[in-house]
């Protein structure tokens, strides 16, 4: 039974020294390329953490400079707006200044119109009340020379 233990044992040793002789290389080499493999990966992660850095950084700069620019968009919008209000406030003055003008000037021209038709009542009903006063007071000549009178008057008057 010791006999059979031993020899297993030294098969075993033989083996594993064979195994390690023989393959060993082939170990070796297969760690070695593992390595290389992973060394070769971490590189790569560490260009990748780079690259990503790199973008990151020009995102944020794209999102500062958009930001920037619709902050100039909104302040022009905002002055043209202003601007438009001016223009729309002072073209509503200058209109209301121009109708207030034309109804001030047609206001003046309705009293002369007004005026002068009082002018012309007031004449009218002056001749009548002396033509009738002159008619029961005087004799026709008197009467129409009087008459002439008063109208050559008025006409210089008006």
């Amino acid at each position: 039974m010791l006999n059979e233990k031993f020899w297993l044992a030294i098969a075993f040793f033989t083996f594993v020294v064979l195994l390690l002789k023989f393959a060993r290389k082939s170990i070796a080499k297969s760690l070695d390329d593992k390595s290389k493999q992973i060394a070769e990966e971490i590189l790569a992660a560490k260009e990748m953490k780079e690259k990503a850095a790199k973008l990151l950084a020009a995102a944020e700069k794209y999102s500062q400079e958009s930001n920037d620019y619709a902050k100039k968009l909104l302040q022009d919008a905002e002055s043209e707006a202003a601007k438009f209000l001016s223009e729309a406030q002072k073209s509503a003055t200058e209109e209301v200044a121009k109708k207030t003008a034309a109804a001030a000037e047609r206001i003046k021209q309705e009293e002369a119109l007004a005026i002068s038709h009082i002018k012309e009542k007031i004449v009218s009903s002056a001749i009548k009340q002396v033509e009738e006063k002159l008619q029961k007071n005087l004799s026709e000549q008197q009467s129409n020379s009087v008459l002439t009178k008063s109208i050559q008057d008025l006409g210089q008057t008006i």
